[in-house]
């Protein structure tokens, strides 16, 4: 799967491959994965969502930008999404990622954006979360975090990563604050080195368990956000037994993916989670999303020849 992975992703890059599927648009396949280029996309398919019983993490996409103007761009579109989302039956979550909204520029430009992103969200009757990205982002993510909840922005919440060495010291920190901040878990997608993150998937996911674990005893309202059915299970049959109550953990899952898995948590009563995205910069996400996967190829492939 990693030769299969790299090689699709090295691909993907290629500049004449990348034009064409820009050409083609959504219709080449990614409209399994991506709302649409429009915001109203996004909106339209929350409402379809909150329907089969589900609620969206609406997520403009886009990330590293380089230049003050279009950090500012990103974040006036990401205060938009978060106006029109307050039309959508709740529960609203929204993803923003920190370098989408200026973290590789400047860390007190990213905050001073994202104040502005919790004020708007408050008023829109939307949960706020910051997407935690590569390692070097950790520290200024979680600086950020805790400056808005000392402001009062305790709607603003954040990721972390089971495969990261720092991740259990990151939340014995988070945990000891009043209130305990809303918590992603993921396992993390960044490329990292040996040195500050698990290699192995196995420690990766013994990792995600121990710390899904700690989080249900530590107060918090709890995402468990993977496709991970053995995990799920974990995380369920532990709730049970601790007499956690079932509103403090939802389960996330990305849009297109395990349709099935996310209809059978909606059948037994749990809290579920859409990570939607949106977008016209569509082509990354999208070929992430193939490089999972040979199936997920496979349909691309059998939408070209119809």
């Amino acid at each position: 799967m990693s030769i299969y992975r790299n090689t699709l992703l090295g691909i993907a890059g290629w500049g004449p491959l990348e034009r064409f599927a820009r050409r083609r648009g959504l219709s080449l396949g990614a409209n399994r994965f991506v709302a649409g280029e429009q915001l109203q996309d996004g909106i339209r398919v929350a409402r379809e969502l909150h329907a089969q019983g589900k609620h969206a993490v609406l997520d403009l996409l886009g990330e590293f930008v380089t230049r003050q103007e279009d950090a500012q761009t990103m974040a006036d579109g990401v205060a938009s999404a978060l106006r029109a989302f307050a039309d959508v039956p709740g529960p609203r979550r929204l993803s923003v990622k920190p370098t989408q909204i200026g973290l590789g520029i400047d860390e007190n430009l990213t905050l001073n954006h994202m104040r502005r992103l919790a004020e708007v969200a408050r008023e829109a009757g939307v949960h706020l979360a910051m997407d935690m990205e590569d390692h070097p982002r950790v520290d200024a993510t979680l600086r950020m975090l805790t400056a808005l909840h000392d402001e009062g922005h305790t709607h603003v919440s954040t990721v972390l990563q089971s495969y990261l060495y720092r991740t259990p010291s990151d939340l014995d920190r988070l945990l000891e604050r009043n209130p305990v901040p809303e918590l992603r878990l993921v396992k993390g997608a960044y490329k990292e080195p040996a040195d500050v993150a698990y290699p192995k998937k196995n420690d990766v996911d013994r990792a995600y368990v121990e710390l899904a674990d700690r989080m249900l005893v530590g107060g918090g309202l709890v995402h468990i956000a993977t496709h991970d059915e053995g995990i799920i299970r974990h995380v369920q049959q532990q709730r049970d037994k601790l007499g956690v109550p079932k509103e403090r953990v939802t389960f996330q899952l990305l849009y297109g993916v395990k349709p099935n898995l996310q209809k059978s948590l909606v059948d037994a009563g749990e809290s579920v989670g859409i990570y939607l995205p949106f977008g016209a910069d569509w082509y990354g996400y999208f070929t992430r999303r193939l490089a999972e996967r040979p199936a997920n190829l496979g349909f691309v492939l059998r939408g070209l020849v119809g």
